[in-house]
């Protein structure tokens, strides 16, 4: 079971309180303690809304409200409410990977809405590896049989699912043309993304893209084997969990189009693996070019080029969607988008380093190598961070600063490894430990790195 401490925080913690309501020539005592169960419940439903965490200081007021309110242990993993979709493992930098002995077991978090720090005891990463955080939940592999878990870094819950060695056996049927040894389609299992979700009765399904080998495959607690796509996707760069399913931006530099994946709901196994992904949208060619999916404001916005990497504008995939006019977003209020394989969405309230109503993004033309923010409102471009992401023989000047880190989490290699992201820097295989080392030969996790950051970001 994780504890956790608690870390700076902008939201203010619930206190009891009484008053006194005069009538008359006496007087009633009123407390916080006895508020209605129907008008208690609502409170609760607004507070786990916005974070977790606010939601377990809300039930620590009084034994009273404790009692009426459902308690997130035992419910982290099956119960959508208490995922913790704000949170994000923060990525120490030098490679203070999670298990490292200088942690001492702790692992930091930082929530991406209110900017607090949380740290963490999680012992489980001394035989575990870390793979993605679909809905903030921790995608894990056990090192010993190679079991996926997922695991509620709060709570403690765990919901167990195959190993991965199945669904390495299948894929080897499926690719059975390719010239692939077993080795190389393990170590394209390093790069996936990761989609959670849950069903009426508590089951739990993880879909899987795996963007190296353009397959998708999916497993469901109890099931004893993952259920691979018999198709593949060509250029499958990132796929974006929303609302359990995937979205992908398929053929990106002509004619994009957004393509869904949905997971098996009540259909066959051998149904849902033939069944390609469904054509949702198309990108208008005259907005833009070169288009990224980033969740933004509880729903799915697109981000490109207007012309030649110098102007970016944002649309609406449900205009898209919806067959309307689209129409490029002048504001994204608060927020901050940080583009990469992995796409974020910061709001900038809490984070005073971090620009609201703009994107981050790497320039690899003109100024090609740094890290620009353009500003949404202007249309102007500023580079963030000093140094050359893209230069190897020159390192990022020291000391990092927040969005160093911010953007390390789109780089999900660099992340799960807490080294500060850098293009495709070799010494991160080299430093990464003999985890890594005993399951990927060197030669083939350079060439993931490589292929994984082929696009230009």
């Amino acid at each position: 079971m994780p504890t956790t401490e608690a870390g700076t925080s902008t939201n203010q913690v619930l206190q009891g309180a009484s008053s006194q309501r005069h009538n008359g020539g006496g007087s009633q005592q009123l407390s916080w303690a006895s508020l209605h169960a129907d008008l208690l419940n609502l409170i609760a439903d607004r507070v786990i809304a916005s974070d977790l965490l606010d939601y377990v200081r809300f039930r620590a007021v009084c034994v009273g409200w404790r009692d009426t309110t459902p308690c997130p242990h035992g419910r982290g993993v099956v119960d959508p409410r208490f995922h913790p979709r704000q949170w994000m493992m923060f990525p120490e930098g030098s490679g203070l990977q999670p298990g490292h002995p200088a942690l001492g077991g702790y692992v930091r978090f930082l929530n991406l809405s209110t900017g607090a720090f949380v740290r963490v005891h999680l012992p489980c990463f001394m035989n575990h590896s870390l793979l993605d955080c679909p809905e903030g939940l921790l995608l894990l592999e056990r090192e010993k049989n190679s079991a996926i878990c997922l695991l509620h870094p709060f709570t403690g819950d765990v919901a167990e699912f195959p190993s991965f060695a199945s669904l390495i056996q299948q894929l080897i049927k499926l690719r059975s043309n390719k010239d692939e040894s077993t080795d190389d389609l393990r170590c394209g299992l390093f790069n996936v993304f990761a989609s959670v979700s849950v069903h009426a009765d508590h089951s739990v399904t993880v879909m899987l893209a795996i963007s190296n080998l353009g397959h998708v495959a999916y497993a469901s607690t109890g099931d004893q084997q993952w259920t691979p796509s018999s198709w593949a996707m060509c250029g499958m760069w990132t796929a974006v969990p929303f609302h359990g399913s995937f979205y992908v931006v398929r053929e990106w530099k002509r004619n994009p189009s957004i393509m869904r994946i949905d997971p098996p709901g009540g259909s066959s196994s051998s149904f849902w693996s033939s069944t390609p992904p469904r054509n949702v949208a198309t990108c208008p060619a005259e907005l833009m070019t070169k288009p990224y999916l980033v969740v933004c404001n509880s729903e799915l916005i697109l981000v490109g080029y207007a012309d030649k990497h110098s102007r970016l504008v944002v649309l609406r995939l449900a205009d898209l969607l919806l067959r309307a006019p689209a129409v490029p977003l002048m504001s994204i209020g608060d927020n901050a988008l940080f583009i990469g394989p992995w796409n974020m969405t910061v709001n900038s309230k809490n984070l005073p380093c971090v620009q609201g109503n703009s994107i981050t993004i790497l320039a690899t033309s003109g100024t090609g190598g740094q890290l620009l923010q353009y500003d949404l409102a202007k249309g102007t471009r500023s580079v963030v961070c000093d140094g050359n992401f893209l230069r190897f023989s020159r390192p990022i000047p020291r000391p990092y600063s927040l969005v160093h880190h911010i953007v390390t989490c789109c780089h999900r290699l660099f992340w799960s490894s807490c080294h500060i992201w850098r293009g495709n820097e070799p010494e991160v295989f080299m430093q990464w430990g003999a985890r890594a080392r005993a399951r990927v030969p060197a030669t083939l996790y350079l060439h993931l790195l490589q292929v994984h950051d082929g696009r230009s970001f």
